[in-house]
């Protein structure tokens, strides 16, 4: 299979995160969860204020995903 059709080894770990992230907090949506590479940290704040918990505690609930 040629490797630009498969999904990176990240890519899949990160869609399987997004998975639990949606499960868990109902309000969220996949544009709440759009990752884009160094912007992180813009995800986890946007998220934390949409469900209204700090972005340590939010930051602490992504680390143990």
């Amino acid at each position: 299979m040629d490797k630009y059709l498969r999904p990176s080894r990240n890519a899949q770990k990160w869609s399987e995160q997004k998975e639990k992230l949606l499960n868990q907090f109902k309000s969220l949506t996949d544009k709440d969860l759009l990752f884009e590479a160094g912007r992180k940290f813009e995800m986890i704040v946007r998220v934390s204020n949409k469900l209204g918990i700090p972005e340590p505690e939010m930051e602490r609930i992504f680390q143990e995903l």
